[in-house]
């Protein structure tokens, strides 16, 4: 799978995972302590340094991990925000 559409799904995923959770998610996960939205709801990540970068900044087979490691560790609620996507 080419770097932008895995960048644009690991994007919308994270997107969606914000937005349910109302507006900001702990990760702390492979360097990613949160992801939120601002109040233009635009996506951001906080690295474990205090940083804070935008999903295209970050290091994508990480964001990629870290995704996948919430999901995995929040499968329910995870299968109920695509439920609502659809």
């Amino acid at each position: 799978m080419n770097e932008p559409f895995r960048l644009e799904q690991a994007t919308l995923t994270l997107d969606a995972i914000v937005s349910a959770m109302e507006g900001e998610v702990q990760l702390g996960y492979h360097g990613f302590q949160k992801a939120y939205n601002n109040d233009d709801y635009e996506l951001f990540l906080v690295l474990d340094d205090g940083r804070t970068v935008t999903p295209e900044q970050a290091n994508l087979d990480q964001l990629e991990r870290a995704i996948h490691q919430w999901r995995d560790e929040h499968m329910q609620f995870f299968q109920k925000i695509l439920g609502a996507m659809m």
